[in-house]
């Protein structure tokens, strides 16, 4: 077994998923596989100690079909203190053909009995970087502008357009043909349905805002209601949208932009969802940017 493997900074999952792909023998991440085990917050926002406990439990079998079996964890700073405590012998005894990579946005946020069990890894992925593997798959010039523009706020907005040849332009555009014009609280719904793609989550939700300005407070309370239900992973995407339409709209900089990016912050905290949402949907009404 290596070094348990701990990616840190902005590009840190981007980089412990593709190190999980290496160590699986694969050119990139998985959606699943056998020998994968991939530890994330649930609903309450934590990764709990009885996860770890399914994890320890798994990699004492041999791995079916890759040299290896992968437990991926993140956000490492998201461990439960039982759950990292429960963590710590395996990280440092687990079979010879097991590999742990872990991701966080800061080493120092990482407990540091788990840290110290670690080899620390900041990772040098940028733009570039996914230019040139956007290239290599033989997306155009403006191809690649619209799907760089995905990954300013999402980092890993990209992984699926580089385990298969898409069509994002085209996407985008049939899209906007099945929504356009669907009520408020479907846009929600489509929104829920399609959050982890990241064109169409981006088109519900680009919709919606644009017609704010006609939706009933009720209905914005409905929306706040939905997404709130939906987890924190659905309510974070949908502010980290509020702020992708501010930036193409020229106003980043602005008092709702501030608020937006706070109560994102806040939810990703741990702080009460629905009335973070239901305050910036409100205030997005009044201030109706365009």
């Amino acid at each position: 077994m290596g070094t348990p493997l701990l990616f840190v900074g902005e590009w840190a999952e981007i980089a412990a998923r593709e190190e999980a792909a290496r160590a699986l023998g694969l050119g990139s991440f998985p959606q699943a596989h056998p020998d994968l085990m991939v530890l994330a917050p649930s609903g309450g926002g934590t990764i709990g100690i009885e996860a770890v406990r399914e994890a320890i439990a798994w990699v004492r079998y041999r791995p079916l079909m890759a040299p290896a079996k992968v437990v991926l964890i993140g956000p490492a700073e998201r461990l439960t203190h039982e759950a990292a405590s429960a963590l710590l012998k395996s990280l440092e005894e687990a079979p010879e053909y097991t590999r742990y990579v872990l991701f966080a946005s800061s080493a120092d946020r990482v407990l540091p009995t788990v840290r110290s069990r670690c080899r620390p890894v900041r990772p040098r992925i940028g733009r570039s970087w996914w230019e040139g593997k956007l290239a290599e798959l033989g997306y155009g010039p403006e191809e690649r502008d619209y799907l760089l523009g995905l990954l300013d706020l999402d980092p890993a907005a990209l992984e699926g357009f580089l385990s298969e040849r898409r069509h994002p332009l085209e996407e985008e555009r049939s899209a906007r043909e099945e929504m356009e014009g669907l009520p408020p609280g479907e846009l929600i719904a489509r929104f829920i349905a399609y959050s982890r793609d990241p064109i169409r989550r981006r088109v519900a939700a680009s919709l919606f805002l644009e017609r704010i300005h006609e939706v009933t407070v009720a209905e914005l309370f409905s929306a706040a209601e939905r997404l709130s239900r939906a987890g924190r992973e659905a309510s974070s995407r949908f502010l980290a949208e509020c702020l992708g339409f501010l930036y193409s709209a020229g106003k980043a900089t602005g008092d709702l932009a501030r608020k937006v990016s706070l109560a994102k912050g806040e939810i990703e905290a741990n702080a009460n969802t629905r009335l973070l949402l239901e305050t910036v949907l409100l205030g997005w009404k009044w201030e109706r940017p365009r």
